[in-house]
């Protein structure tokens, strides 16, 4: 074979091997040893995957026959400790394994960029369909977080470059699209997605007493980055667990990299599948923005909160020294008025014996009888 056809041909193999890749994409179902199942994942599984339950329990892919992954209890995750969470420590560490890079401080900048790599994903019961040629439905799931995180005072990057299509290269398109926003050195990057599992009831949630749907966390573990990566996902479901219980549905750590091989605090988020409403999903933006800011600054820092207990705060000092001002007008006011009865008491009798009798009258009309002695009747 001549040397000029060793080039196309390997890029006919790869092509082949991108192509085989998405065919594999498909709606599967894992259960554990005996039958019972663990999730539903629209995705392409291997052996060797990884999934963190809503309750912190860890299986891994042992075998795949069709769509069906059978997989292994392996046991309960050892999850971040968030205590500080209740003691209300300006910062939150997340980076507690020995490679992990720590978060920004409290008084840094606080800066996040987003991406959508499926640019064509969407709602059926809110846009009509599960695909739009162009910006699909998750354009508007992406806003809706950007907005939430930005009331928080975090600034935020929202890239809506489109990678169509839906297909093997798209996160090859949109790796240039986070290689650019990397370069603005964001705290944390997102790659926002929805699921497309059909039953709209698995992503279900009432959160707060307000329907809404759950988040699934995403990370890949074909990566220099991926412990780290999961480090972070576990940090976010940790700080959630606490604040905002059943909003985080999972953690799966797939054979692919999802770009997260270029920065050790990226995540791909899924908020909700495509049978669910988009309003649902939007009842949940604000409580995941909460939770980013949690997990990457700190307790409440830089959040719409803090600025309403700051303004309550000065507007009830304002209310205190204007509450001063009044009662030491009124206390002038007396002083001056007294002063003015005893200067005309003084003209009228000339003091003495008299003088006291003509004070206590006028004191007893001016006080309503408070304060002197009462005219007989």
């Amino acid at each position: 074979m001549k040397r000029r056809w060793i080039l196309p041909l390997a890029l006919c193999c790869l092509c082949m091997l991108s192509s085989a890749s998405a065919e594999n994409s498909a709606v599967y179902s894992a259960v554990d040893e005996n039958g019972q199942s663990i999730f539903t994942i629209f995705a392409t599984l291997s052996e060797g995957d990884e999934y963190i339950s809503g309750d912190n329990i860890l299986y891994r892919i042992e075998s795949i026959s069709g769509t069906v992954a059978t997989a292994r209890r392996i046991g309960e995750e050892v999850m971040p400790d968030v205590t500080w969470l209740e003691t209300g420590e300006a910062q939150a560490v997340f980076a507690r394994e020995e490679n992990a890079i720590p978060v920004a401080s409290a008084n840094d900048r606080k800066l996040i960029a987003m991406y959508v790599t499926h640019s064509d994903e969407s709602y059926v019961p809110t846009d009509g369909t599960e695909s739009i040629e162009g910006q699909g439905g998750i354009y508007d799931v992406a806003r809706e977080f950007r907005d939430a995180l930005q009331q928080r005072g975090i600034d935020v990057i929202l890239d809506e470059s489109t990678h169509l299509p839906h297909d093997s290269g798209a996160y090859r398109r949109s790796r240039r699209t986070a290689e650019r926003l990397l370069q603005k050195r964001p705290d944390a990057i997102i790659d926002i997605h929805r699921d497309g599992i059909p039953n709209p009831e698995e992503y279900k949630a009432t959160i707060k007493g307000e329907n809404a749907s759950q988040v699934r966390l995403l990370v890949g573990r074909s990566n220099q980055n991926s412990d780290v990566n999961r480090a972070f996902a576990k940090q976010i479901k940790a700080v959630a667990d606490k604040q905002y219980p059943g909003l985080i549905k999972d953690i799966f750590i797939g054979k692919g990299n999802y770009n997260q091989d270029l920065s050790p605090n990226a995540i791909l988020l899924e908020f909700g599948t495509h049978t669910l409403s988009k309003e649902r999903v939007f009842n949940s933006t604000g409580h995941m923005a909460h939770v980013m800011s949690t997990a990457l600054y700190g307790p409440e820092t830089g959040s719409a909160k803090s600025a309403e207990t700051a303004a309550q705060s000065a507007k009830t000092a304002a209310d205190q020294e204007k509450s001063k001002g009044s009662m030491s007008g009124i206390a002038l006011i007396l002083v001056v008025t007294i002063a003015g009865i005893l200067l005309f008491a003084l003209a009228q009798t000339g003091g003495g014996k008299t003088m006291g009798k003509k004070l206590g009258r006028n004191l007893s009309e001016l006080t309503g009888g408070l304060i002197g002695k009462k005219r007989d009747k």
